[in-house]
């Protein structure tokens, strides 16, 4: 199936821009984020259209990314109203938490990585059960042990989770000067980085920079490993399926 008129461009189109309006308000995702979870060719981008029974029509791919750049582009050009722009900026769009961040649009667990890790324990697909898809919760009933797996896809995804909390948590900090001449003096962070684009800029990449492999895979462990009330171990990414893998015993 293809789209072969203005008519089935004009519908799917419409279809597409309720699809993605329903992912955003269902996942509380700024337009100019929708990109960051539906990257173009992206796993999570084929995924998207194979949900909704659109992947086997030619040409649908340009229609969901036109939709994204739209939505991405109505807030760069200021076209969303305030009352939008507001809802976007307060605390309900913003992860309340670290462990809100890691989960925020990660797929559910797949067979892919049920794969990985038999890959990685050396077993087969049977001694893998799923404990929790949504966490990304395992038991490798052989080792007797449960393991906690992402995809460098997901990774990406966590690690902007991540960022974009601690940005928002940053903004809401003041800075505190003292000086005998003029006494306390306060400014608020979230002044500084809101008066321009680039000092924007400058805070997220400062905080990528802090925030490299190793501290947001310790990240995911300290927290999935306190919400099990277990301690897990990290362990090297499984090069072979490109995974990240958790395990306690």
């Amino acid at each position: 199936m293809s789209i072969k008129s203005r008519e089935d461009a004009n519908r799917y189109y419409q279809l597409v821009n309720e699809l993605v309006d329903e992912y955003m308000a269902k996942g509380k995702i700024r337009p100019s984020n929708l990109k960051r979870y539906l990257q173009p060719g992206s796993e999570r981008f084929k995924k998207f259209l194979q949900r909704n029974k659109l992947n086997e029509i030619t040409g649908i791919d340009r229609v969901l990314e036109d939709v994204i750049e739209d939505r991405a582009s109505m807030e760069a050009d200021g076209v969303l109203t305030f009352e939008s722009f507001k809802i976007f900026e307060s605390d309900e769009y913003m992860s309340a938490s670290i462990k809100q961040a890691i989960y925020k649009m990660v797929d559910k667990a797949d067979v892919e990585m049920e794969k990985a890790l038999a890959d990685y324990f050396d077993t087969n697909l049977g001694s893998i059960d799923v404990i929790d898809a949504d966490k990304h919760i395992f038991y490798i009933e052989e080792e007797n042990i449960e393991a906690v797996c992402f995809s460098l896809e997901e990774m990406k995804v966590i690690e902007d989770n991540v960022v974009e909390h601690l940005f928002h948590e940053m903004k809401k900090k003041d800075v505190n000067l003292i000086d005998p001449m003029i006494g306390d003096l306060s400014i608020s962070i979230g002044e500084i980085v809101s008066s321009s684009e680039e000092v924007r800029k400058a805070f997220d990449s400062a905080l990528r920079d802090k925030l490299d492999e190793g501290m947001l895979a310790h990240i995911i462990g300290e927290t999935i490993g306190h919400d099990a009330k277990h301690r897990y171990s990290a362990v090297e990414m499984d090069s072979i399926r490109n995974y990240y893998i958790w395990y306690w015993k």
